[in-house]
C-alpha cells in the first residue's frame, strides 16, 4: 500500500521542486474548498424547474409509469376480450397458442371454461 494509506499524492516526479510544491499546497488551501459548478448544487427548485422543462421539451426519453397505466385502461375498456397472461404487453400481439402450450396452458379447458360461463 502506498504511504498514507493511499489518501493524498503517493507518487512525486523526480523532476519536482519540493518549495514549488509548498507554495502551489498553500495557494489551493488559502483558497478553499474546490466547489463543482452544477446547478443542483446551489438551488434544488432550480434544478427540478429544469427536469419538468427536459421532460416536456422531450416527453419520448423519460418513462411515465402512469401514462401506461391509462394506456391499458383505455385498451381494457375498449377491448372486452383483453386478458393480461394472453398480452403481456401494449406493444406486442397476443401469446399464440403454441407459446401459451409451451406455458403449461390448455387451449381445451379454455373453451370448456368459456362454454360453461366460467370465464
Amino acid at each position: 500500500m502506498p504511504p498514507g494509506g493511499g489518501v493524498g499524492i503517493t507518487s512525486i516526479n523526480r523532476e519536482t521542486n519540493l518549495d514549488e510544491m509548498i507554495a502551489e499546497i498553500a495557494r489551493r488551501k488559502k483558497a478553499g474548498m474546490p466547489q463543482l459548478g452544477k446547478a443542483s448544487m446551489t438551488d434544488a427548485k432550480l434544478q427540478k424547474s429544469k427536469d419538468t422543462a427536459l421532460r416536456q421539451a422531450y416527453p419520448h426519453l423519460f418513462f411515465d409509469s402512469r401514462k401506461h397505466i391509462d394506456m391499458v385502461r383505455e385498451y381494457k375498456a375498449t377491448d372486452p376480450s383483453y386478458h393480461p397472461r394472453l398480452k403481456p404487453s401494449m406493444s406486442c400481439p397476443n401469446v399464440s397458442t403454441i407459446a401459451g402450450a409451451c406455458a403449461g396452458t390448455s387451449t381445451y379447458i379454455d373453451l370448456l371454461k368459456k362454454q360453461w360461463g366460467m370465464v
